[in-house]
């Protein structure tokens, strides 16, 4: 148990080094807006110039329509473009995460209606502006992935969106 404590306490306390994280202008959170899938509010969190958590709250269409909630973490592989001549680095990023929704399904026009809750797993694949001068970023992901979900026992699901992020 004092093991546990101790070790929550180190967490804690190493928090305020993660605060000086490497998001635009050195702000490690953001909040905004990804269109596509799912459609909803986005956040993303960064680590180090390295690695992020991104997270996401919206509405989801495939397969079926309904809400989504997931959580990726992102590690950017390498830098297309570097701040110089261009007001931004662009930068490749992928990573791995988990997805979960509540979906309701009408079949056209038959009577056939279900509803029911998918869990999947997501690889996300993307790139990311991120500007030097303001605390911006507009990003632009392609996620491949598996849920599964009923009635089917496992779904191809594929998601993309594209973004942006204010830091704070």
């Amino acid at each position: 148990m004092l093991r546990k404590v101790l070790l929550v306490g180190a967490f804690v306390l190493m928090l305020p080094a993660l605060a000086h994280a490497q998001g635009p202008q050195n702000k490690p959170f953001g909040l905004g807006l990804a269109l596509g899938e799912p459609t909803g509010v986005t956040g993303k969190y960064w680590f180090n110039q390295k690695n992020a958590l991104q997270f996401a709250v919206g509405w989801g269409y495939y397969p079926h329509g309904g809400g989504a909630i997931y959580c990726d973490y992102l590690y950017n592989v390498f830098t297309l473009v570097r701040a110089g001549k261009a007001p931004f680095n662009l930068l490749f990023y992928m990573g791995l995460g988990g997805k979960l929704g509540v979906w309701d399904y009408h079949y056209r026009d038959r009577d056939y209606d279900d509803t029911g809750a998918s869990l999947g797993v997501r690889i996300p694949f993307g790139i990311t502006m991120v500007f030097v001068k303001g605390p911006f970023e507009v990003f632009l992901e392609i996620v491949p992935g598996l849920a599964f979900i009923h009635p089917h026992p496992f779904w191809f699901d594929l998601d993309a969106c594209i973004g942006g992020r204010f830091y704070f």
